[in-house]
């Protein structure tokens, strides 16, 4: 297959969330049949339900800083599937993906031919199967991988980690992971293996906080709490500055600027420093090296879609928060920062998603609100039940719909001075599409 046809294959296994299957399986039988490609590299392994891409970034990031030839295996992308699958932070070119996505479909239909497969892999797994078949064959000495849905039952979670990571557990996929924070918590707990260290955010809730202490213990593992840094400024676009703690003996008392905006990040980035550097140490690197790496992997690290601040004319700020507590902390960036009005908000979502959580989180910092759709994208919530919605935060004056996000945008820029800002918010696929109007690069 060539990249067209093996997308092409890949967007006929149906939607990623809708067909999702849940279940480790088909993806033991798969892998086995690929030679087990996932035992050929040490990963770390991140559930959560906030903040596990950005702490996926930071951690790669460090890693590579280092000097370690570093895996990054994330989801969803943005644009195209090549963004998943990062090696020294390079997305993987769009031939290898052609070639270890033919591996995959090739290795699946011989076992389909076999009997040993009841049914064809899904989106997500045969994604993973290619994840980890061309991190292996390219020798990554390190693989940070996030889990894609819940943790135990995750395509993910064949792995045998060198390190689990949780970051903060909030209400998403109900329909999936169970109807209260206990049930999702525990279903994230299930990367939690016997032996193997696991590092959890501090500021968890404290019904998560109870399931995942109760679930460290039961695999006789003693749960690492991490708290967040310290911060000690936000500049003019909300990225932190923070100041290391007794926890990093070369870096105590020093400061860095992260390059990822948002309070809620300084979890995020302790979480990811801790880890790198007991895994560092275990390497037998240097404590000035590990410094050093921590510092620049926090300071260079890229991870777009996520409060990414375009330096444009008025500014354009596009976050990919589709929960209720994601979009709570964007509220509270909009706040943090100050100024910047009027702003004007384009908004769509998913019609699994909490719509009127969303809309009533933004409510205070957003002066008008476009609603738009997601193309291609049947989950898609019809821009007159957003109306509905955003009715009861903002006047009629203050709603417009527009067709598509291209005239979204030409929209909000109309309306929108240049002392304001324009927030693109409400779902990743939205994001992803607004990239490509703007024509921003993300790989």
């Amino acid at each position: 297959m060539d990249f067209e046809a093996a997308t092409r294959y890949l967007q006929a296994l149906g939607n990623e969330v809708t067909t999702m299957k849940l279940g480790l399986e088909a993806m033991r039988v798969l892998l086995a049949e690929l030679g087990q490609p996932e035992r050929k590299f040490c990963a770390v392994h991140v559930a959560g339900t906030n903040g596990k891409g950005s702490t996926c970034a930071f951690l790669a990031s460090i890693f590579q800083q280092a000097g370690l030839r570093t895996g990054l295996y994330t989801s969803p992308h943005l644009i195209s599937p090549v963004e998943r699958i990062k090696l020294n932070g390079q997305s993987i070119p769009e031939a290898a993906f052609a070639e270890v996505m033919t591996q995959v479909h090739d290795a699946v239909e011989s076992l389909l031919e076999q009997g040993r497969l009841a049914a064809r892999p899904t989106f997500f797994e045969h994604l993973t199967a290619a994840a980890f078949t061309y991190l292996a064959a390219r020798q990554a000495e390190v693989v940070v991988a996030e889990v894609g849905l819940g943790g135990r039952l995750d395509a993910t979670n064949v792995l045998h980690p060198a390190a689990a990571v949780i970051t903060n557990i909030g209400e998403d996929h109900r329909e999936w992971l169970g109807p209260t924070l206990s049930h999702i918590a525990r279903e994230k707990a299930g990367i939690i293996k016997p032996g193997v260290p696991v590092y959890l955010a501090d500021t968890q809730p404290e019904e998560a906080r109870r399931v995942l202490a109760h679930s460290a213990l039961a695999q006789q593992v003693e749960p690492q709490w991490v708290a967040p840094f310290e911060t000690v400024h936000l500049d003019a676009t909300g990225c932190p500055s923070v100041r290391f703690d007794q926890r990093f003996p070369s870096l105590e008392g020093g400061v860095c600027r992260l390059s990822l905006r948002g309070r809620h990040q300084t979890q995020n980035a302790a979480l990811a420093a801790v880890v790198a550097q007991a895994e560092l140490r275990r390497r037998g690197v240097a404590e000035s090296d590990i410094g050093r790496a921590i510092v620049a992997g926090l300071e260079t690290t890229h991870w777009p879609g996520r409060l990414q601040w375009l330096e444009t004319t008025p500014p354009v700020l596009l976050d990919g928060a589709h929960n209720p507590q994601g979009a709570q902390a964007l509220a509270h960036f909009l706040e943090s920062i100050g100024g910047r009005r009027p702003r004007t908000a384009i908004f769509a979502t998913m019609r699994d998603k909490p719509a009127a959580d969303l809309l009533s989180a933004l409510a205070s910092g957003v002066d008008r609100l476009i609603l738009t759709g997601v193309k291609n994208q049947p989950r898609t919530m019809p821009r007159e039940s957003l109306e509905v919605i955003a009715l009861g935060y903002w006047l009629p004056s203050g709603i417009i719909q527009a067709p598509d996000v291209a005239m979204a945008l030409a929209r909000a820029r109309e309306l929108t001075p240049p002392e304001g800002l324009i927030l693109v918010c409400g779902s990743i696929y939205l994001i992803g599409e607004a990239l490509q109007a703007l024509q921003v690069p993300v790989l």
